[in-house]
């Protein structure tokens, strides 16, 4: 490779990565916020601090899902690069198939990547992530969630997001590549049927252009408001009261509405950058009394 490569290929990565930008947390009257360091990290060491997080798909106590195939998260996928949380997608060497974890047999041929929290989590709290999205079909984002129980099992999506839409993309999909989404989601088990509150926006760019801080007052339990750079989007109200403690988590997964081709996918052939999605900090804070 030569010098003139290299030059150009770390100017293409001090574009895609900028100075990191602090928005201010929502303004509580008679309250202010204190950062909770075991959900919070600026990713400024050198190793991922394994007392914060897990990145084992079946190392948490409480949350083992491998991924949705044909995507399996592993923790290879991750690093930190230069100050960053970085998940890099790409091909296996060879696909894998689990043949015991679910009622049938699941073939993952690509890989991405999940953080999960060990500390839980719950209402009173402001979550933030900035975040810049790779330039794939795979795709993933900021949420909270938890095993539960079958009576109460919730699911909080602060934001999600693909980096790459296809012609096999589902046509309510089309604007996934440019989006802050946002569930709220009571999930199915066999006490009750799935309901859920959703919304979006579109952001000024696409998702894997620049970075975004996404944000998330959980106020109270039917009351969730959602922020992006520092300013409010909206509301959701969960269709029961969500007063649970869950758990924070960030992946980058694949989607069955936006499938990865067979042949000629941005996750087995684009270059390691736009495979790769960059996390500049998450933090969490509590309210406080003033």
């Amino acid at each position: 490779m030569t010098h003139l490569v290299l030059i150009k290929r770390a100017i293409v990565l001090s574009l895609i990565l900028s100075t990191s930008v602090f928005y201010a947390q929502p303004e509580i009257p008679g309250k202010t916020w204190k950062k909770v360091e075991q959900l919070s990290d600026e990713f400024d060491g050198k190793k991922i601090d394994n007392k914060k997080w897990n990145i084992d798909p079946e190392g948490h106590y409480e949350l083992n899902w491998i991924g949705r195939s044909p995507a399996l998260f592993q923790k290879e996928s991750f690093d930190i690069r230069n100050g960053y949380l970085t998940i890099e997608v790409g091909k296996l060497k060879k696909p894998y198939v689990e043949d015991k974890k679910y009622s049938k047999p699941m073939v993952y041929k690509y890989h991405g990547g999940i953080l999960r929290s060990y500390k839980k989590t719950s209402i009173g709290h402001y979550y933030e992530c900035r975040m810049k999205m790779n330039k794939t079909e795979m795709g993933g984002g900021f949420w909270l969630c938890h095993q539960g129980t079958c009576e109460n099992k919730h699911e909080i999506d602060i934001t999600e997001s693909v980096g790459q839409l296809t012609e096999a993309t589902h046509k309510w999909a089309y604007d996934w590549d440019q989006i802050m989404h946002s569930n709220a989601i009571h999930r199915e088990t066999s006490c009750n049927k799935p309901v859920r509150d959703q919304k979006k926006m579109m952001p000024p760019t696409k998702n894997s252009e620049r970075f975004y801080t996404y944000g998330f007052y959980w106020k109270s339990p039917t009351e969730l408001l959602f922020y992006l750079d520092g300013q409010y989007v909206y509301t959701l109200n969960p269709p029961v009261p969500f007063d649970q403690e869950l758990i924070l988590q960030f992946s980058i997964e694949a989607y069955d509405w936006n499938p990865i081709p067979e042949i000629g996918s941005k996750v087995a052939t684009a270059s390691k950058e736009d495979r790769t999605t960059y996390i500049d900090y998450i933090r969490v804070y509590k309210l406080k009394d003033k």
